[in-house]
């Protein structure tokens, strides 16, 4: 490790806090810049069948909607009782909400004039059913990945809102379930269309069903959470002195301008680290978005059933076929060991030490060796792991794994620019649903008394879905050419594309129905998955407004 004993702090950096806005986190609603981060969480899908009694349930029901600093100071709360205990603290308790509406949703609320600067060209206006063609979702309509076939957000039942309820206890969950539902009747103007309950993994917390810790990789969020100096959305762990301090908050967690995720705040730019400035006034012509959208954000919730016992029978298989054992297949697939441990950084075998160490288990590139970078002397820490290296082949973490698919990293990719992977991150607010299925890998194939009713919750938020959530979805997981560039290792080789991502990857189907997809999973190797383990049962695109903007322009009865 290179030493850094003795360096001052570079005040232009300092100063550059600055210079990044200050969020309304009073406005903004928990769970876009601030995770609810709860283990209990229910959707609750409504359809609106009276407008005007409808708005007057909004205001009733407007002061129980969760703002960002609220989750964030509770969240704070949470991890100073933790790191000063030692162990995760009890008895600390909160339950949030927070409100969506589709498009159609809005229509029904909201005046022409005020809908009027809304794209209706736009993903949001479209909806999800109708721009589910370009996730890759399957053309066949007998099949459960077509829309006419989901669950929600299909041809059977198009939701106009969703409330989403989190809480550290199930108990007060239940009770704030019931008493929404209570007040959510027909004489609320509202009917229940589908309900959903999210829960963490209580056998194995914070995984997702396949078994693989989830979450681990989010963006991070510029800007000032209140005046106080220093005090940032995002905790800064870089030292002031290193160079990494203007474009790193933590080690291998980049970050970016909020209004990647937030309406009315400055933008990413994919050329430079100054930011794309924002007024109000751009808002309609720069996002198709009416100037009221300040300090709301667009929602993608996506359903998706998980094949569990399908995906560990393939690992098997192919295991037996590739002489590697099914976890290291999954690893290989996924990008990540089960704990978390990146194969960056540990290839040969599961790292739980690594996976728990927030300070390393982001730190790697792929196609640069990782440099260097201090970190505050206050944590007094060293890296003990071994640093990754360049991996431009794959070698160590194929170059389809999902987490090199959806976040490229330094590699190259279709897009120009230096920092352009950054203008399609997105913030990612998952959670699985369903009973848990363990696996027992010595006696296939595995039994289902569920018959796979269980998945995850995806969510995500970002202030451009069409080149955010779809970019990822269409440019990236699901085309076989990404990453871009040659990967053979030597000029006679004959160069598989590097496939589509083996985990979420989708490709339509062709005219005989044809939903394969290839995987490459060492240089020069690849194979064909004839199986989807992820199948979308339903979604829909929702816009989450300001606290304001609930208030006077949804809710407004005037």
């Amino acid at each position: 490790m290179a030493s850094f004993e003795n360096e001052e702090p570079n005040r232009d950096n300092i100063a550059s806090l600055e210079q990044e806005p200050l969020l309304h986190v009073d406005q903004i609603q928990g769970n876009i810049l601030g995770g609810f981060n709860k283990d209990f969480q229910q959707f609750l899908f409504f359809e609106i069948v009276d407008p005007n009694l409808t708005k007057q349930w909004i205001q009733s029901i407007s002061s129980q909607i969760s703002t960002t600093q609220e989750v964030v100071m509770f969240n704070r709360l949470y991890q100073m009782m933790w790191a000063r205990r030692g162990s995760e603290p009890t008895g600390l308790i909160a339950t949030w909400m927070n409100i969506a509406f589709s498009y159609a949703g809005l229509k029904k609320l909201v005046s022409e004039e005020s809908l009027k600067d809304f794209s209706k060209s736009g993903p949001f206006a479209f909806g999800m059913k109708k721009r589910s063609g370009k996730l890759g979702d399957p053309r066949d309509q007998t099949s459960e990945g077509n829309p006419k076939n989901w669950v929600i957000g299909g041809d059977a039942n198009s939701p106009d809102i969703l409330l989403v309820i989190a809480s550290d206890s199930e108990l007060e969950l239940t009770k704030k379930v019931q008493d929404i539902k209570t007040n959510s009747t027909v004489e609320s103007g509202l009917k229940l269309v589908y309900e959903e309950a999210g829960r963490d993994r209580n056998d194995l917390p914070g995984r997702e069903h396949f078994g693989f810790r989830d979450g681990i990789s989010q963006p991070a969020v510029r800007g000032r959470f209140s005046t106080a100096p220093g005090d940032m959305l995002t905790k800064r762990w870089v030292d002031p002195s290193d160079e990494a301090f203007l474009t790193d908050a933590e080690l291998g967690e980049k970050l970016v301008w909020p209004g990647e995720f937030v309406f009315g705040y400055p933008a990413q730019s994919d050329a430079s680290l100054d930011p794309v400035p924002m007024e109000d006034k751009d808002l309609p012509i720069n996002y198709g978005v009416p100037v009221w959208a300040k300090n709301g954000s667009f929602l993608v919730v996506r359903r998706l059933r998980q094949d569990v016992a399908g995906f560990w029978e393939f690992l098997t298989e192919k295991g037996k076929e590739l002489n590697m054992c099914p976890t290291l297949m999954g690893t290989k697939m996924v990008g990540r060991w089960p704990s978390g441990a990146p194969l960056m950084r540990s290839s040969e075998a599961d790292n739980h030490e690594l996976a728990k160490d927030d300070h390393a288990n982001n730190h790697f590139l792929y196609e640069s060796n990782t440099p260097d970078v201090k970190l505050s002397p206050d944590l007094n820490y060293t890296d003990p792991f071994p640093k990754a290296k360049e991996d431009f082949f794959g070698k160590l973490c194929p170059i389809s794994a999902h987490i090199r698919k959806v976040n490229p990293r330094d590699s190259a990719t279709d897009i120009v620019g230096a920092f352009s992977a950054l203008t399609r991150r997105i913030l990612r607010r998952g959670i699985p649903f369903g009973s848990p299925l363990n696996v027992d890998m010595s006696m296939p194939p595995y039994s289902d008394t569920e018959n796979g009713n269980r998945g995850l919750m995806f969510l995500c938020y970002q202030t451009r879905i069409e080149f955010q959530f779809e970019f990822l979805t269409q440019r990236w997981a699901n085309s076989p050419e990404f990453p871009t560039g040659s990967r053979c290792t030597s000029s006679g080789d004959v160069c598989p594309t590097p496939g589509e991502d083996p985990i979420i990857g989708q490709n339509g189907n062709d005219s005989n129905g044809n939903r394969s997809r290839s995987f490459t999973y060492a240089p020069n190797q690849s194979m064909n998955i004839m199986k989807e383990f992820v199948i979308p049962t339903g979604g829909e695109y929702y816009f989450q407004p300001s606290i304001d903007a609930l208030k006077t322009v949804i809710g407004n009865q005037a």
